[in-house]
């Protein structure tokens, strides 16, 4: 009783002013299934990643002659991620809608596969800029789809390592792709929820991490959505913390053994136009042999860095290397990751993936490794990465 005197003691218009906020961040779902082989009797929805974002995290709808209806509210006024599916999530079963909720109408059309569908409506937005995010890798992933769904894919040993191989490399790219559109896109209505996606994620730095969070709009920051991820990074850090030094432990095994102060290790290998390149040719500079590749995510998430540097010091003695370990099937990947990253320097691959010579030759069996390597041809640095590279660096050209 003292809650419903003290609102209306602040006045009709703020009672007006609740009841406007709570039918704005109402949302509807009209569903059609079209041309669909076997119609279900029900479909489910319920929220990919649990966050009580939406009033009704499971939901349930009947499908009567093809449609089917889901009405709920946001609890905050931010898109969220959905699965809706004919079964409940976690069963088995591949023919999922994976849809951005927003408020207002949103309609979904699928035709011929449930998980084959087209989104329009007032609330679609924020699912059109998902689709925007990943429309660089979509093809692959359909292409990596039809693999799985292939006959005789269950029995053919290759063809799964194949599409291992694949999925991998489409998930580095796919981070950073997300990476690179909240950046440009921060006030986006999608941008948020992408945020709250990538800091559950191991593959990102924490610096990248921090960098997302700090491009949160006002407004976010406060409100439920935004919590969510401040808790989600405040138990990520204290994890990694704790599993800190194990986790050192084990990436120690994957880095190259060849000590500082040993002699530069000769190699060629052919440039993005097929020239034959040496190491020996930048001989009297100070070079760094960058290993990377184009689906590695956090690679691509150091590349700034490494240009900062490179600009700064490029007329002072100062020169890159960089060996890619993309291979045959990635090669436009790392031709366009290249310009895309502003890579100036000279880059070389045999285009061998994990088996290229070179990274054989400097005992690089994870990535990103670089190796600096004075005028004389000895090896002066490991691994340096962030700071680290500049305060090197700005030690050398002090």
């Amino acid at each position: 009783m003292k809650k419903i005197i003290v609102t209306c003691l602040n006045g009709l218009g703020l009672c007006l002013a609740l009841g406007a906020q709570a039918q704005n961040l109402q949302y509807h779902i009209n569903g059609k299934l079209q041309q669909i082989a076997e119609m279900p009797k029900k479909m489910y929805l319920s929220e990919l990643i649990k966050a009580g974002i939406l009033s009704k995290q499971v939901d349930s709808a009947d499908v009567v002659n093809g449609e089917y209806h889901f009405s709920g509210q946001l609890t905050t006024d931010e898109a969220f991620a959905v699965s809706i599916a004919p079964k409940l999530k976690g069963s088995a079963n591949t023919e999922t809608i994976n849809l951005i909720v927003d408020k207002g109408d949103i309609q979904v059309v699928s035709e011929k596969n449930i998980s084959d569908f087209k989104v329009s409506g007032s609330g679609a937005t924020a699912h059109h800029q998902f689709e925007d995010m990943r429309s660089k890798t979509k093809a692959t992933s359909d292409s990596i789809k039809a693999m799985a769904a292939s006959d005789g894919y269950k029995d053919d040993k290759a063809l799964q390592a194949q599409v291992q191989s694949k999925s991998m490399k489409l998930l580095g790219q796919t981070i950073f792709d997300m990476y690179s559109y909240i950046k440009a896109n921060p006030e986006n209505r999608i941008s948020p929820y992408g945020t709250f996606f990538l800091v559950q994620l191991p593959f990102l730095s924490p610096a990248g991490k921090d960098t997302l969070m700090s491009l949160l709009p006002a407004k976010v920051k406060g409100d439920k959505l935004g919590q969510a991820i401040v808790a989600l990074d405040i138990r990520n850090k204290f994890v990694a913390d704790s599993l800190g030094k194990i986790a050192a432990a084990k990436a120690l095994e994957n880095l190259s053994k060849i000590p500082l102060g040993s002699k530069e290790l000769e190699f060629t290998q052919n440039d993005v136009n097929g020239k034959p390149i040496s190491l020996s040719s930048f001989k009297g500079k100070y070079v760094l042999v960058d290993f990377w590749a184009s689906w590695c995510a956090p690679c691509r998430a150091e590349n700034p860095n490494v240009v900062k540097n490179y600009k700064q010091y490029k007329d002072k003695g100062f020169t890159i290397l960089g060996v890619s370990l993309d291979g045959t099937s990635t090669k436009a990947a790392w031709l366009k990751a290249i310009q895309t990253d502003g890579l100036e320097w000279t880059q070389v691959s045999d285009l061998a993936g994990w088996n290229n010579s070179v990274a054989k030759l400097y005992e690089v069996k994870s990535i990103p490794q670089n190796f600096l390597i004075d005028p004389n041809g000895v090896i002066i640095g490991k691994n340096l990465r962030g700071e680290e590279l500049s305060n090197k660096l700005a030690t050398i050209f002090k």
